[in-house]
């Protein structure tokens, strides 16, 4: 870890650590699947000499569930999270970053973490998108008053299934994985939010099984869009990924789904909500 984490541009950096899936039946007939979906947050800063934990006023976090077409244009950068609006129509929240809450330090540096919880129907395509920003600037023009920092995100279903693919960026200069904003070249994929003459590492995008997923159910012989969701007897329970086929006497396949012994999905600090939440504030 080091200041590329943190951010090195205008905001700070915000990371996406895991998202949990909680799929319930609330009809039968017909099939109607509500998805709860948790987004646990992640903020670093310099333990020692802090950039903005408790230095930057009005620093905040907008954190938007996408599942239309502005997927294609958040990707291709035609639109910016400055463009979504909050609130449970567009899927939306905002949380200050004073609300995050202190994880753990290492290395010299403070990890700070906050959940973001909608509960939606069976999405087909669903990406999660978060950045920090400020706003209430009162310049009066849009171009000074869109102050956003970097955007992280992630798809959670791709073609009504959860994404079972992830990867991160590595620095084969450094032989390091590399944490901070990235843009795309013609040469590839490269170092900064932007292109510019100076000099910037290339970097190289590596796949691997998306681990940050999990689907997890806490009801006994639940459907889910034709997914058997019975769960293992107690003795039998095991870290299952999405795709895992379980190797059980009667060759029952459990389906895409994360059988975790509660212990390890517990939320540890008590400042993390642990309810749905009814309000979204600005």
């Amino acid at each position: 870890m080091n200041d590329m984490t943190v951010g090195m541009e205008n905001l700070p950096n915000v990371f996406i650590d895991r998202i949990m899936i909680n799929p319930r039946v609330v009809s039968r007939v017909p099939l109607r699947v509500q998805h709860n979906i948790k987004v646990f947050v992640k903020m670093f800063d310099n333990a020692t000499d802090p950039s903005w934990r408790n230095k930057v006023d009005g620093l905040k976090v907008k954190c938007s569930f996408i599942e239309d077409e502005r997927i294609e244009s958040l990707n291709s950068g035609e639109i910016s999270l400055y463009d979504i609006p909050v609130g449970a129509v567009n899927k939306t929240l905002v949380e200050s970053c004073d609300a995050f809450s202190f994880r753990n330090r290492m290395s010299g540096y403070e990890t700070y973490i906050k959940v973001f919880e909608i509960n939606t129907l069976q999405p087909n395509n669903l990406n999660v998108y978060v950045a920090c920003f400020i706003d209430d600037l009162e310049f009066g023009i849009p171009q000074f008053d869109k102050f956003y920092g970097p955007m992280m995100a992630e798809r959670i279903y791709v073609d009504g299934i959860p994404n079972e693919i992830t990867g991160y960026f590595y620095n084969p200069m450094t032989n390091e994985e590399y944490g901070g904003p990235v843009h795309q070249h013609s040469s590839g994929y490269m170092e900064g939010s932007m292109h510019s003459d100076d000099p910037h590492a290339r970097l190289r995008f590596v796949e691997e099984e998306n681990y940050k997923l999990t689907v997890v159910s806490n009801a006994d012989n639940e459907v889910f869009a034709g997914i058997d969701m019975t769960r293992q007897p107690e003795e039998n329970r095991t870290d299952l990924r999405p795709g895992y086929v379980d190797p059980d006497p009667d060759g029952r396949r459990f389906g895409p789904q994360t059988n975790i012994p509660d212990q390890e999905v517990e939320i540890e600090d008590p400042n993390l909500p642990t309810d749905i939440p009814t309000e979204i504030y600005e």
